[in-house]
């Protein structure tokens, strides 16, 4: 039989199925929603990647990649149930504010926990009556439209009410500051379509506070986001060779290679990883180690090594979906397996710190050593750092190593 003509039978036959369910189903059914259920069906095994979404969640995730929408400014985290206290309802909290949102304009703050939406109680008592991502997307919404928060906080015995107007909000992706002398910090949560711009401006500034000797680079947590974007940041510290290739449908192959010039080609580099970074992060980090300019700290990480692209519908629906999947400088896939970290750090407080390879960490030699064994003292400390974060602790006694011996 053509190809064609089975086409249009198997296509036929599914709206034989469509139809039944309409006509005979036992309760009525609504049609757009088993369309949407069918084609969300048809993602779903695909791969554990590939997605149908209606439009409102679609709508989300192309502002969240977007890094800007109409807001607020909050972020918020799930609400915890306290055994000591079951009659206690577990509202979410407020646990990130965008500088100069509207938000912060309002006086809100970090840890004041969110009672209700315009009118919608986010909890009861030991019960969360939707997660923290659905509230968060009750607040966004055209700029210059009002919607009222009410909040409690620590010391008041009743909410209180917050009117704001949203306006357009730009997310933060990337956050820094000097440690110490010599030594900057900057983490990178996501990328959107502004972190390569924003992780310049940010080692610009590190350099002129003299906090540039050496880097650590935080990419905990960060699932991922715009290649391109993770590419242009590989592309500031790398002066030349393959940032990733990326293998397609049909044999198609695309090869991203370094542009000499970069801001940050001779900055030694510490690139802290967790089992949280996964895609786009950890190209940037497979990059800078297979080029030797990042020694990583931490655990293995997820182990994503495929690339998803975007498709509008005309409904404003979308698809995402696999297209392609992507190789390391070394020719590595990181699917399933991550990224091992050359020096091993538990997030909790430990005492043992065992590494792979020793010298010094970043520049052109990182990574290229053996044998570095980091111990801990009591509780993960090994030095000023604050013990609850070892991995960060390890990461800048690594970096003061470096500045050591750049110093010599």
């Amino acid at each position: 039989m053509p190809r064609d003509v089975q086409r249009f039978k198997t296509l036929d036959a599914f709206a034989q199925a469509l139809a039944a369910v309409q006509t005979s189903y036992v309760d009525p059914v609504d049609e757009k929603k088993l369309i949407y259920d069918a084609a969300r069906g048809m993602l779903h095994n695909l791969d554990q990647y590939s997605t149908f979404l209606p439009p409102n969640r679609y709508k989300n995730l192309r502002q969240d990649t977007e890094g800007e929408f109409g807001g607020v400014g909050l972020t918020l985290s799930p609400g915890t149930i306290d055994d000591t206290r079951p009659s206690q309802a577990p509202f979410p909290t407020i646990e990130g504010i965008v500088p100069r949102s509207p938000a912060e304009m309002a006086g809100l703050q970090q840890d004041d926990r969110v009672v209700s939406i315009d009118g919608a109680v986010t909890a009861e008592a030991g019960k969360e009556l939707a997660n923290a991502t659905t509230w968060e997307a009750r607040l966004r919404g055209a700029s210059g439209t009002r919607v009222v928060v009410n909040v409690v906080r620590a010391g008041w015995k009743e909410a209180r009410p917050f009117t704001l107007v949203r306006a357009q909000v730009k997310q933060p992706t990337v956050t820094h500051k000097v440690i110490e002398r010599g030594i900057g910090y900057l983490a990178i949560s996501r990328f959107s379509e502004a972190t390569s711009a924003d992780t310049a401006t940010a080692l610009a500034q590190l350099r002129q506070q003299n906090g540039l000797a050496v880097l650590v680079l935080d990419l905990r947590a960060d699932p991922g986001g715009l290649v391109d974007q993770a590419i242009a940041v590989a592309d500031l510290f790398l002066d030349g060779g393959t940032i990733v290739t990326i293998r397609g449908r049909q044999g198609s192959i695309e090869t991203q290679t370094a542009h000499k010039g970069g801001v940050a080609t001779t900055v030694p580099v510490i690139a802290i990883v967790d089992q949280g970074t996964a895609s786009a992060s950890e190209i940037l980090a497979a990059a800078l180690r297979d080029h030797g300019r990042a020694k990583l700290v931490g655990v293995r990480t997820y182990g994503k090594g495929t690339v998803q692209t975007f498709f509008d519908l005309e409904d404003g629906a979308g698809l995402k979906l696999t297209t392609a999947r992507y190789y390391t400088p070394k020719g590595n896939s990181l699917e399933s397996k991550g990224l091992e970290p050359d020096v091993h750090v538990d997030a909790f407080a430990g005492e043992e710190i065992v590494a792979g390879s020793s010298g010094t960490a970043g520049g052109s030699g990182a990574g290229t050593g053996s044998g570095v064994t980091i111990v801990s003292g009591p509780h993960g400390q090994t030095g000023d750092e604050d013990d609850d974060d070892p991995q960060l602790a390890a990461a800048v006694k690594l970096a003061r190593q470096a500045v050591r011996s750049g110093n010599k």
